[in-house]
């Protein structure tokens, strides 16, 4: 994009602008970036839906629906999500272009976000424990559904057994035993924590003045500063002598269908990108469509799943080729898998499987301009990777990969893990 400008406006806090006249919204986004660490994931799932319950100058969820109403139908939006072996805290406002309005409604957008998480109602040093019970109990039922939906669960207890030491395997929703030690105060005083000594980017999306965003940006935010943690890059090699043994892991449930995880080491370090943007084309070749090698030699051909697919974790450069299956079937369809990842490192790759695996990447890529927010969670996920390319570049780097590239890109693959759920 090449509009897009990134510069700090405070100790550690980076503002990046992405000007775009296609949406008749405008987008303020804050993120809030915390190492991925068991003693405080609890804490800050909780943190977003109390923080969005209210603020001292809005101090109920009504009075806040109100306002936002004021704000010609403005809609503020907090949540938590993993990144790797981050945990990232993410508020934003998304308000309508001043351009279809008679009076300017950004910086009061902005002075709202603000108030959100500069400013929350704090009583007595506490948060409000009414709104902190309701907060548990909806965090609660959100852990325990993680199992409802089955695949989901194979493919955290996948994550968990292959990265069982690091923090990858830490849930980045927190943990059901943690909620009775945490009450308002010490859920405050860590809050209080986390803005002082969290790195902080702010990315405004939309059609705006530049120099009338960024003053407002800094007038309107008032982050109070301390000593900043560092949050190091996620440590992903692992010397293929030392997967010796693959690790499997067989667990039952009252389950209709059975779920295989089967985890891979890559070894591929997003920073060396066109090196990993051409792993991603072999993991498309192998899982990623209708048109690849798992799905027509393990479903289509054998009739052996009814889903198979493959997908890439950046983070920790692995691979993990997922499906459902009946129990009786587990030991083939493993071996066809290992069968078809062989394939891929062996080179039996066609030309129409690479041109399928581009385009279909490169449609991907193109969607992010569909739906304003997209562009925004693509380039902080660029920023807190420390990847530079932007989406041109990117394209450019999948167009000219070529089949040595690929075969180079998988030559490692190495199988780490295998998880099965059945009944």
């Amino acid at each position: 994009m090449k509009n897009l400008k990134t510069l700090e406006i405070g100790k550690n806090v980076k503002l990046t602008l992405i000007p775009e006249s296609k949406f008749k919204t405008n987008l303020v986004s804050v993120y809030i970036l915390r190492k991925l660490d068991r003693n405080e994931v609890t804490k800050n799932a909780l943190l977003p839906g109390i923080l969005k319950s209210g603020c001292n100058k809005y101090n109920t969820l009504g009075q806040l629906t109100n306002r936002e109403e004021e704000l010609y139908g403005s809609y503020l939006n907090a949540g938590i999500s993993k990144r790797g072996e981050h945990q990232v805290l993410g508020f934003s406002i998304l308000g309508v272009n001043e351009k279809y309005l008679d009076e300017k409604i950004l910086g009061e957008c902005i002075e709202l976000l603000n108030e959100i998480i500069n400013d929350p109602l704090v009583v007595d040093g506490s948060f409000n424990e009414e709104y902190l019970k309701i907060e548990k109990d909806i965090l609660k039922d959100s852990i325990m559904g993680i199992i409802n939906d089955k695949g989901s669960y194979s493919m955290k207890r996948a994550n968990e057994i292959m990265f069982e030491g690091e923090p990858y395997a830490i849930s980045g929703k927190g943990y059901i035993e943690d909620l009775e030690h945490i009450n308002g105060v010490n859920l405050y005083e860590h809050y209080r924590e986390i803005l002082k000594t969290s790195p902080i980017e702010i990315i405004v999306e939309g059609e705006f003045e530049e120099s009338e965003v960024v003053e407002l940006i800094k007038e309107r935010f008032t982050f109070d500063r301390g000593n900043i943690i560092d949050v190091p890059k996620e440590e992903f090699y692992k010397d293929i002598q030392e997967v010796k043994e693959v690790k499997e892991v067989k667990e039952t449930m009252d389950i209709a269908q059975g779920k295989l995880v089967m985890g891979y080491r890559c070894n591929v370090d997003y920073l060396d990108e066109e090196k990993y943007y051409s792993l991603l084309l072999g993991s498309r070749i192998l899982g990623g469509g209708a048109d690849s090698k798992l799905f027509i030699n393990v479903r289509e051909k054998e009739s052996l799943c009814y889903t198979i697919y493959s997908t890439i974790q950046k983070s920790k450069s692995a691979m993990m080729v997922c499906s459902g299956i009946e129990a009786q079937n587990y030991e083939k369809t493993v071996e066809l898998v290992k069968q078809q990842v062989q394939k891929l490192k062996d080179g039996d790759i066609t030309e129409t499987e690479i041109s399928n695996a581009k385009i279909a990447f490169i449609n991907s890529l193109n969607s992010l301009n569909d739906e304003i927010g997209r562009i925004s969670d693509f380039y902080f996920s660029q920023s807190i990777s420390k990847n530079k390319s932007n989406l041109d570049d990117i394209k450019n780097m999948i167009n000219k990969s070529t089949k040595e590239d690929i075969v180079d890109a998988v030559k490692n693959i190495q199988l780490d893990t295998i998880y099965f759920l059945s009944k």
